[in-house]
């Protein structure tokens, strides 16, 4: 449907007239919303706003929302592999909740991987670079991995051998961690984005439509009181 055609058709209702039906100002609009122009951008908020609206579904698990913003992510991003760790409520302890872009033997080792916030936070063992107050990069060069992690990544037998060629190139064992944080800094979990089907780093828009995901999804793993 022709959304512009809908807009200037409603635009000349009463123009005839000189008068402006209250009725055809809601329709108006009403089209434009459901039928207007949608650049990337609008689409991703489109995307970013039904997640949301799943948060009023009283029978929403948690995985299944990490499920779904992985798969949004994947979509719209151009990642290729997303993991969602979260703070297990019982133990303190970090896990991974939902992997997806990876295959089944690389995501259930993910999930068989168990941090302590110690661990998440040592520099010695996953070197990165501060992005934000909520973002860090880890980079190939500096094989920001533990022992016998290498297993996480796509193609592991390209770890160590890729050279970057630009700064904006993504080479094997790249990645990106958004974390998420309830008062005072509290550390609820993380989204790990790696990969990229340009095979560019994600841009600073990326960079913030995905902190901005990362706080949504931060809302709604806080404990419940």
């Amino acid at each position: 449907m022709d959304a512009s055609w809908l807009g200037g058709h409603v635009d000349n209702i009463g123009a005839s007239t000189g008068t402006i039906d209250p009725k055809d100002v809601a329709l108006k609009m009403r089209l434009d919303y459901a039928h207007g122009v949608k650049d990337p951008s609008t689409k991703v908020l489109e995307a970013i706003e039904r997640l949301c609206w799943k948060l009023e579904q009283s029978n929403l698990t948690n995985e299944d929302l990490m499920k779904e913003t992985a798969d949004l992510i994947t979509k719209h991003f151009g990642i290729t592999s997303v993991a969602i760790a979260a703070r297990d409520s019982h133990d303190g302890l970090f896990r991974y909740k939902v992997v997806v872009g990876v295959d089944q033997d690389a995501a259930e080792g993910f999930k068989k991987l168990v941090y302590t916030k110690e661990q998440v936070t040592d520099l010695s063992v996953y070197p990165s670079y501060e992005i934000s107050s909520h973002t860090r990069l880890y980079l190939g060069e500096d094989h920001p991995y533990g022992e016998g992690e290498e297993f996480t990544y796509r193609v592991p037998s390209l770890v160590g051998l890729e050279k970057r060629k630009s700064l904006t190139d993504c080479i094997e064992a790249d990645y990106v961690d958004f974390f998420m944080y309830g008062p005072n800094r509290y550390l609820l979990g993380w989204i790990e984005v790696s990969g990229t089907r340009m095979r560019k780093l994600p841009d600073s828009t990326t960079i913030r439509w995905l902190e901005l995901i990362a706080c949504i999804l931060g809302f709604a793993l806080r404990p419940k009181k």
